[in-house]
């Protein structure tokens, strides 16, 4: 033992010795390559180009050339882009496949560009000859269970958008099954799966055949639902998911559905839904005909649909501070009672407080009917404004019915209003109004933080009678409406308008707070908040019964968050003629924020009156939402 070690000992200083000298010849091999090759110590710069083919062909064919994946590596070597320049040629016959192109022919060069400041500069070139595309010459398409007998699958599997004859395309084909399979699905075939599928091809031929082999299962209807939770009435629960009910198809669809109708109510923190499918049983007919469902098969399985809830927070409190230009730096309250019982009613107090106008007001709130559009509202506010024209202290009562007619969200409300206002330099004045009155609204923008097209309208009309509570008589009409256009790939086109008709039996008594004004952020840009309009004998605008304004404005999208403007607006508010229109037109930038879009705008007017606008540009700033 004592020898053996001893023999180790002396062969190390031999052992070190020889790994020395390795490293040594190495070292001076590798200086004498770089000082007769300088370009192997610079790392190559490749130029690419594949001729012969374009579109989706080339976008693929340069995703799987392994030689452009590594251009940026840090090791990247003419060694290294020789070796990949040699795969070349088998990269772009494999990104050819998945469009059915079998019987491609590539050829390639590679040559060093000459030059003094291009000594390791290449060029990578590929000529591609993609040949016939494969054709299927046959399809089997084969499922097995309830749903071979099924005339609804049935067509499903007859309407298969691939046939015998067509080029194969993989990814089409993919997507056809894929789709198959989602729609027999939507049937009630819940458990539906593919038990095989094959797409054999024949590249000497250039011929595909295809193979699809389903396991539909069990027929599938929705059971009884069954609600663990004690958080609302069960059958104010059930007004969530009237569209979806005991009978219908059991699909994923129809669960997520369900699933989702539930969260958005707002009173839900989770929503896990769980098909009993070992329970499935025939309903009874007392049941068939309580649930209103007419299927003579006796043997249908309805699966129990269990659902677990759990309650979101009662509670949400949201304090804000921010400035607008309109009523300059304010501060803002809210607070939601999301659920006061259980019968789902909630209430809602929200506060906004600022130099010139401020308010608070609060909402009681009882879901009927649809819970998700239907409701009774009772919304009492107390509201006040303080500005160079105007001085008012309003209370209004509103109480009415909400409800979604053909998309458009609806209001039907009666509306108590009291309110003490000094318009100008005329006397203080106290109106009491009991109003009736309809509101709709629309919005069709699509959902982007920054849609480039859509269009929303709202309209309002209201009134009063002296025999019913009322100092006067008034009727009026409210229209205003938005259209945005794309423009090119990255602008869009804003067409805004409102007009405004009123009649009243005494304007002096006609509220301020339903008096017509035009000027400021979302009406005529150039001109302050409520500047236009008729006017007292010193000047002071007063508001009036009718007003029209309309705007156009340009939006062009320089950046992913930012968004450069111009504008053009024009209008005025008046009594019985519109003498005078007022313009204005400006720039801006917007910020496409994750809340929404952040606008700054510079407005200028494009008429000189002293009597309604001192400043020769005004500044506006604020922030919209059009999810």
């Amino acid at each position: 033992m004592q020898l053996f070690l001893l023999k180790k000992l002396h062969s190390y200083p031999i052992l070190l010795a020889m790994t020395i000298i390795y490293f040594a010849i190495g070292l001076i091999n590798n200086t004498s390559y770089a000082a007769d090759n300088p370009s192997s110590s610079a790392t190559p710069e490749v130029i690419i180009t594949i001729n012969g083919i374009d579109g989706d062909l080339k976008t693929n064919a340069l995703a799987y050339l392994e030689l452009k994946k590594n251009l940026k590596h840090p090791h990247f070597s003419d060694v290294w882009l020789k070796k990949l320049h040699d795969k070349a040629e088998e990269n772009i016959r494999a990104a050819l496949e998945p469009f059915g192109y079998y019987q491609v022919r590539v050829s390639g060069t590679l040559e060093q560009q000459q030059g003094k400041n291009t000594s390791n500069t290449w060029l990578a070139n590929y000529t591609v000859v993609p040949g016939p595309a494969v054709k299927i010459i046959d399809l089997k398409l084969i499922i097995q269970g309830t749903a071979e007998n099924d005339p609804e699958a049935i067509k499903i599997i007859s309407n298969f958008p691939i046939r015998p004859g067509d080029t194969l395309h993989h990814g089409k084909y993919e997507a056809a099954k894929e789709k198959l399979i989602a729609d027999i699905g939507r049937l009630g075939y819940a458990q539906i799966k593919a038990q095989k599928t094959k797409v054999t091809v024949d590249p000497e031929n250039n011929t595909a055949k295809l193979y699809i082999h389903l396991e539909g299962g069990s027929k599938f209807y929705l059971g009884r639902f069954s609600f663990n939770q004690d958080i609302l009435h069960e059958d104010f629960i059930k007004g969530y998911i009237k569209d979806i009910n005991t009978g219908d198809p059991l699909s994923q669809e129809n669960l997520l559905s369900l699933q989702d109708s539930l969260l958005s109510s707002g009173y839900f923190s989770s929503v896990e839904i769980r098909p009993q499918y070992n329970q499935s049983t025939p309903l009874s007919k007392s049941e068939k005909q309580e649930a209103g469902i007419e299927h003579n098969t006796q043997n249908n399985k309805y699966v129990p649909i269990d659902i677990t809830l759990k309650p979101a927070k009662r509670h949400k409190l949201t304090l804000g501070a921010g400035y607008d230009t309109e009523i300059e730096a304010n501060v803002s309250f809210r607070w939601q009672h999301r659920r006061l019982n259980h019968s789902g009613h909630n209430t809602d107090i929200y506060s906004k407080l600022s130099s010139k106008k401020s308010f608070i007001k609060g909402a009681y709130w009882i879901p009927v009917g649809n819970p998700h559009t239907d409701k009774i509202g009772i919304i009492p506010k107390f509201e006040t404004e303080d500005t160079d024209n105007t001085d008012r202290d309003t209370f209004d009562l509103e109480t009415g019915y909400w409800f979604s007619w053909k998309d458009w969200d609806s209001a039907l409300f009666t509306e108590y209003k009291y309110e003490k206002f000094i318009s100008g330099d005329e006397p203080e004045t106290r109106t009491e109004l009991l109003s009736l009155g309809l509101r709709m609204e629309k919005v069709q923008f699509e959902k982007a933080l920054f849609p480039r097209k859509g269009w929303a309208l709202y309209g309002e009309v209201r009134t009063a009678n002296t025999g019913f509570l009322s100092d006067i008589d008034y009727i009026s009409l409210y229209l205003k409406s938005r259209l945005l256009l794309p423009v090119t790939d990255r602008g869009r086109l804003i067409l805004r308008s409102e007009v405004g008709m009123a009649e009243t039996s005494d304007f002096d008594q006609y509220p301020s707070s339903l008096r017509f004004y035009a000027g400021g952020d979302h009406s005529v840009r150039g001109y302050k908040w409520k500047a236009l309009g008729p006017k007292d004998d010193n000047g002071n605008v007063i508001g009036g019964r009718n007003l029209i304004t309309g705007s156009i404005e340009y939006n062009h999208q320089v950046s992913e968050r930012w968004v450069v403007a111009g504008f053009l607006d024009a209008g005025n508010a008046y009594n019985d003629k519109l003498d005078k229109i007022y313009s204005g037109a400006g720039f801006g930038t917007r910020w496409i924020a994750p809340f929404g879009l952040v606008r700054a705008d510079m407005g200028f007017p494009l008429q000189s009156d002293d009597e309604i606008s001192e400043d020769s540009v005004v500044f506006y700033f604020g922030f919209e939402v059009t999810l």
